[in-house]
């Protein structure tokens, strides 16, 4: 196992609680041991932000073990409230790994009424740099058929036909709402982040949430992130979507429009983060992988590696 006989500076345990089930119905419970590795290895002054994933309506975390000789302090950001591992900075002489050990308990997700207060729903009304809510946008939203719960599904349908997954070229994987509308290809982020700017032009809330999905089988290595997208709809909460992966497998296109499956872990939601304890600058588009700085300087000096084990 992957938590078995691991030296850590710090263990931080969770209470096991109550998953929120929206009708009580009986769902697959799926637990599993997650390592984020990551080997650090330019030379010089090292800060570092490592983003971790948190309790949710679908999710618990516990046994959580940080593995590191440095000095850090578990912050979360400003307006999201994501929860960092922040590296505060040290000189790094040598190569150097720092490791987080952490279980995950996950369920299918369903629609469901957490979080609906109506400062939460107007801050998945904003723009971000890659999700515009410009005039283009408004005449593609404006342009497709039905209202309410229909209209969204018809852009759902909307996206899935236009958009192919594709990670050829340059510019995919940047959450990028207009590159998606133009081009017509990309990875999740595309996918979501032009789902999202066609809902909040026409003021639907919507939230881009990122992390991992997990192989099937029963332990390897995690090649890469994902994210999918929550919509709220009046009356009804909020509703877990996942287009790429419903473009992908076009048997599960109604499946993936208000579920998701429990091979997934959650690590941060929103876009434009404030790193906390960083400068004004320290802002990033999304966040699942490290973000690193040397010598006061952003940094691709390290080298991530994921793992999972499945526990039950």
């Amino acid at each position: 196992m992957l938590l078995k006989n691991k030296i850590s500076v710090f263990i931080f345990s969770i209470l096991s609680v109550f998953f929120f089930s929206c009708s009580g119905e009986k769902t697959t419970l799926l637990s599993f041991d997650f390592k984020y590795e990551v080997i650090f290895n330019e030379l010089g002054t090292v800060e570092a932000w490592i983003p971790v994933p948190q309790m949710g309506p679908f999710q618990i975390i516990d046994n959580l073990f940080v593995s590191t000789t440095h000095q850090y302090r578990m912050e979360n950001d400003s307006i999201f409230g994501n929860l960092f591992l922040h590296l505060t900075p040290f000189e790094l002489t040598d190569p150097d790994t720092l490791t987080v050990y952490f279980r995950v308990h996950r369920q299918e997700a369903r629609p469901h009424t957490v979080y609906t207060e109506a400062t939460t729903r107007e801050l998945y009304l904003q723009p971000y740099k890659k999700v515009p809510l410009n005039p283009q946008l408004y005449s593609i939203a404006e342009a497709i058929s039905g209202t309410g719960g229909d209209k969204i599904k018809e852009i759902y349908n909307t996206i899935i036909k236009h958009m192919e997954y594709d990670k050829s070229g340059d510019g995919w994987g940047q959450g990028d709402a207009v590159y998606a509308c133009k081009v017509g290809k990309g990875n999740c982020t595309d996918y979501h982040s032009l789902f999202n700017a066609l809902l909040r032009v026409q003021q639907t809330p919507a939230q881009f949430n990122i992390g991992f999905s997990i192989p099937e089988g029963l332990s390897g290595t995690v090649i890469g992130y994902h994210c999918w997208t929550e919509f709220y709809h009046e009356g009804g909460g909020w509703f877990p979507v996942d287009i790429s992966e419903a473009d992908k497998h076009p048997d599960q296109e109604d499946y993936y429009f208000g579920k998701l499956d429990n091979r997934r872990v959650k690590f941060t939601v929103g876009r434009d983060i404030p790193l906390p304890g960083g400068t004004a600058t320290d802002i990033v588009n999304f966040s699942v992988y490290p973000y690193v700085k040397v010598n006061g300087v952003s940094s691709r000096g390290f080298i991530p590696h994921f793992f999972y084990e499945v526990v039950n």
